[in-house]
């Protein structure tokens, strides 16, 4: 249970940190910096989560390895999204 909070935590902060930059391209215009505070309190408490379920360095990993894999994920996505509406499958 508190796994999948942690987890989902992780992938909101990112998430949202992912939207809030201007080079962002999966929505056509990025959310305000407003929400990247939100991002940064989401980040903040996922890795809290984190720490208290695992040692510190096995958290650490976790936390970065599940934030870089978001972050790596979302442009393919909206990659993805491009080239199929290029296609014309909308």
């Amino acid at each position: 249970m508190w796994q999948f909070i942690a987890l989902l935590l992780t992938v909101c902060g990112a998430t949202l940190f992912y939207l809030t930059n201007r080079h962002q391209s999966f929505i056509s215009n990025p959310l305000p910096k407003l929400w990247r505070l939100l991002a940064f309190i989401f980040s903040l408490l996922a890795l809290f989560f984190w720490l208290k379920l695992y040692v510190t360095s096995s958290a650490l990993f976790t936390w970065l390895f599940t934030s870089c894999a978001v972050l790596i994920c979302i442009p393919l996505l909206s990659l993805n999204k491009k080239l199929s509406n290029a296609k014309g499958d909308v």
